[in-house]
């Protein structure tokens, strides 16, 4: 996978779960917001087939804000009357808008009486009152009243909503709560049910069904719709049908969950199956040696690198660094005066004796000489250019092409390194990073199963991504040869890093010392060890090393940089029943 595209689909799996992460808020762009911590609803179903609303919104604001705005769809054939706003905590004024299906009332709120200054830092409560006509249904046998308490509209979650049913008489009714799960409790006071929830967020409806016997209505009900025919027992299929429906997808949900959560924890299967490594009978704390003779690039790509058999951009340096300890590459050992001969000389040495590999590095300075002499700094800014870091890529692309072609392969690394485990891992993160991105967007609905399952993907998803990144040493697994070598640099680095191992055990002389030069740049820990040199060895001796000047004089760092700036700006040039009930709407604020 490209690495632009992988981060770029990274990035939108991470601001996707941001968005659907269920957490909502009110705030805007300027610091300011609002909630809803309570709010409350009474019905009152009268004798004439009138239900008269009263509705009661708590809102807590932070910040200035001009008022808040209340949607109230309509359905056929019903209609809103004797509309009543008022608020407590603050004076209010509001006008209605009409439409179609929806009755949409915007209510302004002032903190002074003459209504000239908008709300600040205070909790309101906002009254709304009306009579809501044609909405209950009369039937031969019951009166059907499919109300919303709360809508899906709203901006903001509303704490716990306070529900109160009044009827003529609580004998003989039947009622449901859809969705049952947000109930908190209910009781009936008299012929008053009073109804409790559990915070309902945004996006979410609570809806009443309730059957009410016909007798509590008169005999003309100019505000309800009748019809001659029973509903009571199609009331009943329609709920526990609703009700089947939500049971079995709460079992697919909670089954989907578990799932997940075992796909989840398939890497450590992974590991304890392709990952754990073999016992050795290797005990030494430090290599004072190097503990073999192959070339720089091929330790960096098989003990120094993340991905084992892939030379990175150190081992490509630790070749330069070799070239000039081998005398292919020379440095002008006191560029003190003159700043353009902070260079490379390439000499006359033969270069066909160079593997491919290292002959990719030759020509890439030949690329950039005038008369043998490479300029360091003028290098460096050239790779700033698109051209030249092309150029350069070209050249550390064939670098590891050749390497690999001619110390590096298949049966080479297999003899080191398994890297099955690796294989099946970055499959895996492949597979369940697209598994949890759809998943996300699958799971669309807001019960409680659905939820978790949800969770459970996004979940799922940070463990694609973290196996995708996890470096191949840990799900893959070394051989016995392998491991062994591997120690043996491992502990050879650790004695590079640690000065007073050094001090105590120093090389026998500065030429081995460049050597070891060499492979820290393999890696990538030079600089620390030029510090350790300093520390050691005499200023003269150290004046008569090449490989010292190198550094000291900025010619490596003029390396580093450049060859940075190449592999950074050349890798960019490369190639969406119950609920059906009146009422509900929503709200927000202004």
């Amino acid at each position: 996978m490209n690495i632009k595209h992988f981060i770029s689909f990274v990035l939108l799996f991470i601001i996707v779960i941001s968005l659907l992460s269920g957490i909502a808020t009110a705030s805007d762009q300027k610091g300011r917001s609002y909630s809803i911590p309570s709010a409350s609803i009474d019905l009152f179903v009268e004798e004439n087939g009138n239900l008269h609303v009263k509705e009661k919104i708590h809102y807590s604001f932070i910040g200035t804000y001009n008022g808040v705005y209340r949607d109230i769809p309509i359905k056929s054939g019903e209609k809103l009357a004797n509309l009543k706003v008022y608020a407590e905590g603050a004076y209010c004024s509001y006008n209605v808008t009409n439409r179609m299906d929806e009755k949409s009332i915007k209510i302004f709120l002032y903190s002074d009486p003459q209504k000239s200054a908008p709300i600040n830092d205070r909790d309101v409560d906002v009254f709304i009152e009306y009579d809501f006509v044609n909405v209950i249904k009369i039937y031969n046998d019951v009166a059907e009243l499919q109300y919303k308490l709360w809508g899906e509209g709203w901006e903001q979650d509303v704490g716990h909503l306070t529900a109160n049913i009044h009827l003529k008489s609580n004998n003989g009714v039947q009622y449901w709560l859809n969705p049952p799960y947000l109930v908190q409790n209910t009781t009936w006071h008299n012929q008053t049910l009073s109804i409790t929830t559990k915070p309902i967020y945004s996006a979410n409806w609570f809806e009443l069904l309730m059957a009410i016997p016909s007798n509590q209505f008169l005999n003309s009900t100019p505000y309800a719709l009748r019809f001659k025919s029973d509903i009571r027992g199609y009331l009943e299929i329609t709920q526990k049908n609703y009700e089947n429906e939500l049971n079995f997808k709460t079992k697919v949900y909670s089954l989907l969950t578990i799932l997940i959560i075992l796909c989840a924890l398939f890497p450590l299967f992974i590991y304890f199956k392709f990952g754990r490594e073999p016992k050795i009978d290797y005990l030494n704390e430090y290599e004072r040696d190097l503990p073999s003779n192959d070339p720089p690039a091929v330790i960096n790509a098989l003990y120094g690198s993340e991905l084992v058999g892939d030379p990175d951009i150190n081992g490509f340096r630790a070749t330069i660094m070799d070239l000039i300890d081998r005398d292919y590459l020379r440095f002008n050992e006191d560029p003190s005066n003159d700043e353009n001969s902070l260079a490379l000389k390439i000499t006359y040495k033969d270069p066909s004796k160079l593997k491919n590999f290292e002959r990719d590095v030759f020509e890439f300075f030949k690329k950039f000489e005038e008369d043998r002499i490479v300029n360091l700094n003028k290098l460096k800014d050239e790779l700033k250019k698109k051209e030249n870091a092309k150029i350069f890529m070209h050249f550390y692309l064939n670098w590891k092409y050749h390497l690999k072609e001619e110390l590096l392969d298949d049966e080479t690394v297999k003899k080191v390194f398994h890297k099955k485990g690796n294989r099946y891992l970055k499959i895996y993160g492949l597979i369940g990073l697209e598994a949890a991105f759809f998943l996300v967007f699958l799971m669309g609905d807001n019960i409680p199963a659905a939820i978790y399952a949800k969770y459970a993907a996004i979940i799922l998803g940070i463990v694609a991504i973290i196996s995708l990144i996890t470096p191949a040493k840990i799900p893959g697994q070394w051989t016995d040869y392998g491991r062994l070598n591997y120690e043996k640099w491992k502990k050879f680095k650790r004695y590079l890093k640690e000065f007073s191992m050094i001090k105590k055990h120093t090389p026998e002389s500065i030429e081995v010392w460049n050597k070891y030069l060499v492979y820290a740049t393999a890696f990538g820990i030079a600089a620390e060890v030029i510090m350790d040199m300093e520390e050691i060895f005499p200023l003269d001796q150290l004046a008569r090393s090449a490989m010292y000047n190198f550094h000291y004089w900025g010619g490596f760092n003029a390396i580093y940089i450049g060859t940075n700036s190449g592999m950074s700006v050349g890798y960019a040039n490369v190639g969406g029943g119950a609920g059906g009930g009146s009422g509900g709407g929503g709200g927000g604020a202004f």
